[in-house]
């Protein structure tokens, strides 16, 4: 069982990318520990069960959509009173070899996992509150891209770029990214080719990039609210870049 992060009482927290996966969990930790929560993401269905859940507010958001972002953050904000904290976790991992990746799959990719991560950030500026973080999820491999998933290797990358840009025309903000490396239960593969997937996870082994045990998703949403917690509690300093990595522990 994971440790829990000490106290978000509240706070006021957005999480976009929520409906399954790494933001549904970081929604239901924040949750426990006394945030005020409202959620985002495509899949309704989803996010109304997860906001019910834990007492929190749900709205429809596709990051592709800079009009949508603007409207929904706003209209976030409006609802909780503020922001203390945003968190964006949406990603798309299209499968496919360099050579079969089309123009919309790379576009697809950017929009959402670079653009669309700017584009949140931009339209929370101004209701952030003094000390608010925000706080982007990406990919632990940026700079190491595994076979079969350039676009989104690719947008991890011009994500890191955009974030350097952020910090240096806004030093005032705490922007923190983190890597996450190969977690359990996200949801990543789903509707991936299975075939292709084979194959790919043949590669990914003989390069050593396959760990022998993944981080847990509760561990990973912890550490994430715990990190948020701590950079609002600790103004002077941000955490800018956080690499999460699996524990390999011993088999009992």
């Amino acid at each position: 069982m994971g440790g829990q992060p000490t106290d978000a009482s509240g706070l006021r927290l957005l999480v976009v990318g929520a409906s399954s996966g790494i933001g549904h969990a970081v929604a239901e930790s924040a949750a426990a520990l006394g945030a005020n929560v409202a959620v985002a993401a495509r899949r309704m269905d989803l996010l109304t069960k997860l906001a019910d859940t834990v007492g929190g507010i749900a709205f429809e958001l596709n990051v592709e959509s800079a009009p949508a972002i603007n409207k929904v953050v706003g209209e976030a904000a409006e609802a909780l009173g503020g922001l203390d904290a945003v968190v964006f976790t949406s990603t798309v991992v299209p499968f496919a070899q360099i050579e079969d990746t089309d123009v919309t799959t790379w576009v697809h990719a950017f929009s959402v996992n670079a653009v669309g991560a700017n584009n949140v950030l931009r339209a929370a500026l101004p209701h952030l509150s003094e000390n608010g973080v925000v706080l982007i999820a990406s990919s632990h491999d940026v700079g190491r891209p595994r076979a079969g998933v350039a676009a989104y290797s690719a947008s991890k990358a011009a994500l890191d770029e955009i974030l350097h840009s952020w910090r240096s025309e806004h030093p005032e903000l705490s922007i923190v990214r983190v890597g996450i490396g190969p977690t359990a239960d996200t949801q990543i593969l789903r509707g991936a080719d299975r075939d292709l997937l084979s194959l790919l996870f043949r590669s990914w082994v003989e390069h050593g990039q396959l760990p022998a045990q993944m981080s847990t998703l509760t561990d990973v949403a912890n550490t994430l609210v715990s990190l948020v917690i701590t950079a609002r509690a600790n103004p002077s300093v941000v955490p800018e870049i956080v690499q999460l990595a699996p524990r390999i522990r011993p088999s009992t």
